[in-house]
């Protein structure tokens, strides 16, 4: 994940101060509706533990004040954070780009293969400023938060956690490796073929009249045939990595359910602690899913920002 938060930090660095504090607002009350959120089930957990109770009243009311204060600040960030990522934050990397492309025209300078290229990346320069991006930034800070509480009141569901913790870090990183060199395959794959077919457009009288047609396909069929390979080996990584996943998931997940029951039966927990570790386990298994479901999008991701930032937002491109 190393390469995501380079590009995640380049991709703020280039925005001008304005947009920049604008982003650093909605991105910092973001961050205090995660933390606000994390902490529900702990007050969940008092309101079981102590029904009809005088203490579970308190509980619930300090759990409901701080829902519904999460609740309205995801609303407000909601609509800041679409107008930002949508329109604002793209548009000033679009003129950016632009400007790039026009102060380094040279004789070989194509301005439709030049404009074709620069809002191929719309996506990218929406995809660093929108929610998704966010959360997977924050995503550490809140795996070891959830392994803490859930070591402090279980020490040996904790152990597990940590266990299951450190083998999708393992995993994740080595499927991000492998899936950051395919996806690097993959973008200059499609750009050559990309390339190819302007070429043929634009060449198509020449090819005719010197019929070079067998010549012109077979180049394009190599290119094809480059993209597929590229294809089938991101889908296999995916697939085999996926799958030791669901494994471990197949594995963790009821031996945690039966070791908070006996330490519940045996009274050595209480219900309302069982049923919020149970949540922070769910909540784990939710960020771990990320390092392993998402990775493919984060790499194809990572390799297209890669070529947006060296070719056309970078100082000097």
């Amino acid at each position: 994940m190393k390469e995501f938060y380079k590009y995640f930090f380049l991709f703020h660095k280039v925005l001008s101060k304005k947009l920049f504090l604008k982003k650093f607002f909605i991105d910092v009350i973001y961050v205090l509706t995660m933390l606000l959120s994390f902490v529900l089930p702990i007050f969940l957990g008092r309101i079981v533990d102590n029904f009809r109770n005088k203490k579970a009243l308190d509980a619930f009311y300090v759990y409901a004040l701080i829902y519904i204060v999460v609740f309205t600040l995801q609303q407000i960030t909601q609509v800041m954070r679409r107008a930002f990522s949508l329109v604002e934050g793209p548009r000033f990397l679009f003129e950016r780009s632009i400007s790039s492309v026009i102060k380094r025209k040279n004789e070989n300078f194509v301005p439709e293969k030049e404009m074709d290229k620069i809002f191929s990346f719309e996506h990218i320069f929406e995809f660093f400023y929108g929610t998704f991006s966010m959360y997977v930034f924050i995503l550490p800070v809140m795996m070891i938060l959830t392994v803490g509480v859930i070591i402090f009141n279980s020490w040996k569901v904790g152990v597990i956690a940590l266990v299951g913790f450190f083998l999708t870090g393992i995993s994740s990183n080595k499927k991000m490796h492998k899936e950051e060199k395919i996806a690097d395959q993959m973008s200059k794959a499609e750009y050559k073929v990309s390339e190819v077919f302007s070429d043929l457009y634009s060449g198509y009288e020449d090819i005719k009249a010197y019929e070079t047609f067998p010549l012109t396909f077979k180049w394009l069929s190599t290119a094809l045939e480059r993209l597929k390979k590229a294809y089938d080996l991101f889908g296999k990584t995916e697939i085999l990595f996926g799958l030791s996943y669901e494994l471990g998931v197949i594995l963790i997940m009821p031996l945690v359910i039966f070791l908070l029951g006996f330490q519940v039966f045996s009274g050595n927990l209480s219900v309302g602690r069982a049923i919020m570790l149970v949540i922070y386990i769910e909540r784990l298994q939710s960020y771990s899913k990320v390092y392993i479901e998402d990775t493919d999008y984060i790499s194809w991701v990572i390799a297209r920002a890669k070529i947006a930032y060296e070719q056309y937002l970078k100082e000097d491109a």
